[in-house]
């Protein structure tokens, strides 16, 4: 429960510390007096959006802070998940300073804005005029449904299944659109790939007939060189080798009168041998090289394909086309299997369809199952509230699809009339009916949620007199199990409250300022009466009023 409420620096206030107690509190105050700063304050600490507006003085922080009591309404995880110290009184702050930046705590451990909101509405129901007119919105009401039904880790499964299936359907639908593009494309990579299997190219073809090539384009000369090698060598008249075998003879006699010829004598003979080597194999060379023109043109014909497919598949390399026939033939590979593919994804999206159907069927059954102690018990509060002919049905339909909900559809219909056919409330229902038939499921819902405090903002609109202090006894009944504050205009309803909190504008400085303080008993009645009778008090008032608190 809300503990104590703590403002600096707000809109008009100043510094106001509020302590907050059990049961059922009541706040009232004049017209702009600042009811609304109080809420939008709280709305801070709760996750609400803020910009530097919302300070009195640019020149200084604004600061909330809200004490909560959380004991017995597991938040332990909820700490944990997000890294938060947990205390059983914790500290929620928010500091906003000059050019609007805010600042956001959980017991002195920074935090996101998302992270205060969740854990904002987790403590407090904050139940204003404008959630009174979301009664027609049909979101609004399945949520009020849900609870009832109290299916929360059964609709979370579902969010989880239907977000798995919405994923594996446009997975689907892409693969198809992506399939349908790739068969329009395989005759072509059929005759791609057709085109490089013909070609048979094997990995360093291409430099040997680019040598072989060259070899043919220049045999006169390579045959001319050949000639002139074995005539330099071992033909002509005085030709190398025969100079080398008479140098050979010559050092031979001189190693006989001095050994340091030896050496020469060796590397002569070396020579020697290896010119002879030479010699011999240009001869070879010579008798076996022959022009083949057939052999030429099939070398340039090969070539010329080669480079063709380099280039229509832009390849630096000749041996780069190996791998495009390689990823040619994994992408018809794959569109081969790619049929087996896609059943195997429709056999896994009916998988979870069937686990949809079975999830949403169990959603619908516990829906249904208390649709009509809910309807009874909104009729039967609606009575002692004034409307004895009130008839609140709801209409059940089944989606085509399914969505993140569900299957289910639901629209509240509703008559405060004798005789008169249930319709949408917004176009059957007063304001002040709306503001009853909201506090009928309010009271229902609180019976069914663990949430340690609901506020009221004037859920007494429209209504007056003994109605409102039926509603007022409503909500203190619901003020036993839990915290209830209520903001409200009536002082029938006023009385009720255990606690009552005067909210008051403060003239007697240079700037107004809002103020606000925890009503003695005394001073209550003096409220109470004025809320009565109006600016001037009369004795009959405050006996009326000491009647209210007496009841």
């Amino acid at each position: 429960m809300l503990q104590q409420l703590s403002i600096q620096n707000f809109a008009l206030i100043d510094r106001v510390e509020i302590d907050f107690n059990n049961g059922l509190s009541v706040i009232t105050g004049e017209t702009g007096a600042g009811k609304s700063i109080l809420l939008g304050a709280l709305g801070l600490i709760l996750g609400n959006r803020a910009d530097h507006s919302v300070l009195k003085d640019h020149t200084k922080k604004c600061i909330i802070e809200g004490s909560f009591v959380l004991s017995n309404y597991a938040l332990q995880k909820f700490f944990d998940d997000h890294n938060l110290d947990y205390a059983e009184e914790s500290i929620l702050r928010r500091e906003i300073n000059g050019n609007g930046k805010s600042r956001s705590f959980v017991n002195d451990t920074p935090c996101t804005l998302e992270v205060l909101k969740k854990l904002g509405v987790q403590l407090i129901d904050i139940h204003s005029q404008q959630q009174t007119l979301q009664i027609n919105d049909p979101s609004f009401q399945l949520k009020i449904i849900d609870a009832l039904a109290n299916h929360s880790d059964l609709l979370k499964e579902f969010k989880l299944s239907y977000m798995a299936y919405i994923k594996l359907k446009k997975e689907i639908q892409e693969f198809q659109i992506n399939l349908a593009e790739a068969k329009q494309q395989e005759d072509y990579l059929n005759f791609q790939f057709d085109e490089l299997q013909k070609l048979n190219l094997k990995a360093g073809e291409n430099e040997e007939l680019e040598q072989e090539q060259s070899r043919f384009a220049n045999s006169e000369e390579i045959l001319r060189n050949l000639s002139f090698g074995q005539t330099v060598l071992a033909e002509k008249e005085d030709n190398i080798i025969d100079q080398l075998a008479a140098l050979k003879q010559v050092l031979a006699q001189s190693e006989k009168f001095d050994k340091d010829f030896a050496e020469l004598l060796e590397r002569v003979k070396s020579s020697l041998i290896d010119l002879q080597d030479v010699a011999s194999e240009l001869e070879s060379k010579a008798q076996l090289f022959e022009y083949d023109p057939e052999r030429h043109q099939f070398v340039e014909e090969r070539l010329g394909e080669i480079h063709r497919l380099q280039k229509k598949h832009l390849c630096a390399e000749a041996d780069d086309l190996l791998e495009v026939k390689e990823k040619i033939e994994i992408e018809l590979l794959n569109l081969t299997n790619s049929d087996g593919k896609l059943e195997q994804l429709e056999k896994e999206l009916e998988k979870l369809e069937v686990n949809l159907k079975n999830q949403s069927d169990l959603l619908s059954s516990g829906r249904l199952s208390v649709l009509k102690d809910f309807q009874h018990q909104v009729e039967e509060t609606l009575n002692q509230l004034g409307i004895p002919f009130a008839r609140l049905v709801v209409n059940h339909e089944k989606h085509v699809e399914y969505t993140k909900s569900g299957i289910d559809s639901f629209e509240f219909l509703f008559s405060a009339n004798k005789g008169i056919e249930p319709s949408v409330v917004s176009k059957t229902a007063s304001g002040g009916e709306t503001s009853r038939l909201m506090l009928a499921i309010k009271e229902i819902l609180a019976q069914h949620l663990q949430l340690p405090t609901i506020l009221f903002d004037e859920i007494d609109t429209g209504v007056s007199g003994e109605i409102a202090e039926k509603m007022g006894t409503i909500l203190a009944n619901m003020g036993k199990q839990r915290q209830v504050i209520s903001i409200t205009h009536l002082p029938q309803l006023a009385a009720k409250g255990a606690h009552h909190y005067f909210v008051y504008k403060d003239d007697a400085n240079e700037r107004s300022t809002t103020q606000l303080k925890k009503l003695t008993a005394e001073e209550r009645v003096a409220e109470l009466a004025k809320m009565l009778s109006g600016a001037t008090t009369t004795e009959a008032a405050m006996n009326n009023a000491r009647e209210l608190l007496q009841e």
